[in-house]
């Protein structure tokens, strides 16, 4: 039997376990999840809902302050930079995993392991194997990580992508072994799990104190897979939820004017883009190929409008592929303000006095595509708009076959423009410009520790990116939140609610 099936046919036993009502009488708090969670182990699974879990059950030896930008030891009690390409770390004394075993340097090293062996198949070991060479256990306290080159993001892939296993978990290499039974280090633990009935979590008394991460005021959270907005504006007024995310502008807008929900409004590191083939990859006399044409498009899309209209609260206008106070993104490019008759006049100066066709391949924000492709059709470009699943967006992609394509970047959260490389450096199938001097400096940035150095190759880069126009950069994510009038939240800065830190008022 696929474990899905085994999930599936626990659920009906298992769903009248799940609190269906938000009670702060007897400390539980009820989670509206507009997808459901697939599985419990966030290693196979990079979704919004597994990383808003993962971030209870799970730990990782250091940890982003969002406020000084700067990480900080969580597992890890402290750490130390070797050489510039070596880290040790010193845990903490006292961690225990869920099932109250020690945590140990074993497995610490066995966690980086798993995840960078390739075998394993997990989602979050490709952004390490490009640097990671190896974690060797120094002594009972000390793990030992060196990577290949000099590599300035790694505190940051080891924070988002190197979560902590047992030492074992997964047996001979089944990467199925966490999917339903989880014992993790976070400041939550599982006690229940059903395919379609959600996920329960009790506090972890044996939580370790003095880190970064808030070990949670709440006694219990259920996590409830509801996908219609109706349904969950219907459990928001009873009173079967108390809080959700990732809320359509319009629906959080009119549950905020209700005496007994609360619309919370706040920025997402998430930007929204149009990647266009500069290189002609898919075409090598495509229209794309053309700066003035490139620039002309850029000229012709209304961001305001789109981010007023379309995407509402904290939304954000963007004239590059990161956002403000982002390490690289804070320098002076060339912005394209709207102005269809420049645009006009720079594709007649192309040789497109009447414009053209192009085949736009889209899968998310069908309204927000359609109008970028309105405004196109103002100066006479006719954006043929594909909608598929990202899936066969990647295909094509990899294929060589697009000549645009939309993209929204979520960085992990991670303040620095390096997250976003994989449209600039060289073999990306996201790169789709190809320019030796972008992918230089890009790379250059990646191989040294020395941030003024890294500054100033990243503000050559994207002011050539930007003067080029081989992207159409459209606007920053907002993200709505509703929540119940009894419950305190704030907004994150980096987008990732954590749950651990909402408390009753």
């Amino acid at each position: 039997m696929s474990v899905r099936s085994m999930l599936l046919a626990s659920a009906l036993a298992l769903s009248s376990a799940l609190p269906s009502f938000a009670d702060k009488a007897n400390d539980t708090l009820v989670a509206a999840f507009n997808k459901e969670v697939q599985t419990l182990d966030g290693l196979y699974s990079t979704s919004r809902e597994n990383l808003i879990l993962s971030y209870l059950t799970s730990d990782q030896l250091v940890e982003l302050n969002l406020d000084t930008g700067e990480y900080e030891g969580a597992l890890a009690e402290s750490y130390t930079w070797v050489d510039d390409r070596t880290i040790d770390f010193t845990l903490r004394e006292g961690l225990t995993f869920h099932d109250g075993s020690p945590v140990m340097v074993e497995d610490i090293v066995y966690s980086f392991d798993w995840i960078a062996n390739a075998d394993s198949k997990t989602k979050r070991g490709a952004f390490i194997r490009g640097w990671f060479e190896s974690a060797v256990a120094i002594d009972d306290r000390t793990v030992r990580v060196t990577a290949k080159q000099p590599y300035p993001l790694m505190l940051r892939d080891i924070a988002v992508f190197v979560l902590t296993r047992k030492a074992g978990s997964y047996g001979d290499g089944n990467p199925d072994a966490l999917t339903q039974n989880f014992v993790g280090t976070g400041p939550y633990k599982i006690s229940e799990f059903a395919m379609g009935a959600g996920v329960q979590l009790e506090r972890y008394d044996g939580y370790y104190t003095g880190g970064p991460k808030a070990a949670g005021s709440i006694e219990k959270i259920v996590l409830r897979p509801i996908p219609d907005w109706g349904t969950v504006t219907a459990e928001l007024l009873s009173g079967g939820v108390n809080w959700s995310f990732n809320v359509p502008d319009d629906t959080a807008k009119d549950l905020g004017g209700l005496p007994m929900v609360d619309h919370v409004s706040g920025v997402s590191t998430r930007v929204a883009f149009l990647v266009l083939d500069a290189a002609g990859v898919s075409d090598a006399e495509g229209p794309m190929t053309n700066k003035l044409v490139r620039q002309a498009l850029n000229h012709a899309v209304n961001r305001k409008e789109i981010v007023e209209f379309l995407v509402g609260g904290s939304g954000r206008v963007v004239h590059s592929t990161c956002n403000a106070g982002m390490f690289g993104c804070d320098v002076e490019i060339t912005e394209y303000d709207y102005d269809p008759e420049k645009a006009k006049a720079l594709l007649a100066e192309a040789g497109y006095p009447d414009g053209f066709e192009f085949d736009l391949t889209a899968y998310r924000e069908r309204p927000i595509m359609e109008a970028v492709a309105a405004d196109l059709a103002e100066i006479g470009v006719i954006a043929n708009i594909n909608f598929v699943k990202l899936s066969a967006l990647s295909k094509s992609r990899a294929e060589g076959q697009l000549e645009a394509f939309q993209n929204a970047w979520g960085f992990y959260a991670t303040p620095d423009l390096g997250a976003i490389s994989n449209y600039y450096v060289e073999g990306s199938n996201r790169n789709l410009h190809q320019d030796a001097e972008v992918q230089g400096w890009f790379k250059a940035a990646l191989e040294t520790v020395d941030q003024d150095e890294r500054a100033d190759l990243y503000a050559k880069a994207l002011q050539k990116i930007a003067d080029e126009a081989y992207l159409l950069p459209i606007f920053q994510y907002s993200q709505n939140y509703v929540k119940s009038v009894d419950v305190n939240f704030a907004a994150p800065a980096d987008g990732l609610p954590r749950l651990n830190e909402l408390s009753w008022k």
